[in-house]
C-alpha cells in the first residue's frame, strides 16, 4: 500500500539536504518538491512536484533526480557514459550496463559514482551506480554499472 502526502517545510529542508543533484540550485529543487509517496515499509519513496510529476526517488538513503528532471536540467553535473545501439534494449528492460556496450565516458570517476547512461543520440536513458572506475569501464569486461532507474520503469511511471 502506498501513501502520498504533502511535504511540510521542516521535512522539505531535510529532503533538500539529502538530494544529490550537482549544479542544480536549492531553489530549483525546492520548487520541485511538494508531495511524497512512500510504501508501507518506507523502503521506497518518490518525490512529486505540484503537478504530481515525479522529480526524485530514494536510493541508498539519498534522493536522486528522475530522468525527466535530468533532461529538463541539462547542467546537472553527473558524469555520463555512452552506450551503443546493441545495449539499448537490454538497458530499457532493466538490465545492468555491461562494459562491452560502453563506447565512451565524458569524464573520470571512481567506483560507486552515480552516472547518467546516454544513448547514441545523446539522450539520457538511465541512471546507474558505477561498479568500476571510468578507466576500468573502458578496458575491462563484465558488469560495469548497476541500472537503478531507466525510462519506462516504475519510477518513470510514478509507481512504487
Amino acid at each position: 500500500m502506498t501513501k502520498t502526502k504533502e511535504i511540510g517545510s521542516k521535512k522539505k529542508k531535510k529532503i533538500v539536504s539529502q538530494i544529490v543533484a550537482p549544479n542544480i540550485s536549492d531553489q530549483i529543487i525546492l520548487d520541485s518538491i511538494q508531495f511524497i509517496a512512500e510504501d508501507q515499509e518506507n523502503v521506497k519513496e518518490l518525490i512529486f512536484n505540484r503537478k504530481y510529476e515525479v522529480r526524485f526517488f530514494r536510493f541508498e538513503n539519498k534522493y536522486y533526480p528522475v530522468i525527466s528532471f535530468i533532461r529538463e536540467n541539462p547542467t546537472i553535473g553527473f558524469p555520463s557514459v555512452q552506450v551503443d545501439e546493441g545495449a539499448l534494449t537490454h538497458i530499457l528492460n532493466g538490465a545492468d550496463i555491461f562494459t562491452q556496450g560502453i563506447t565512451s565516458v565524458n569524464r573520470k570517476f571512481e567506483p560507486n559514482t552515480i552516472v547518467m547512461v546516454i544513448n547514441p543520440q545523446n539522450t539520457v536513458i538511465s541512471l546507474g551506480k558505477s561498479i568500476m572506475s571510468s578507466e576500468d569501464l573502458l578496458i575491462s569486461k563484465g558488469k560495469g554499472i548497476l541500472n537503478i532507474h531507466y525510462i519506462t520503469d516504475d519510477i518513470w511511471n510514478g509507481k512504487i
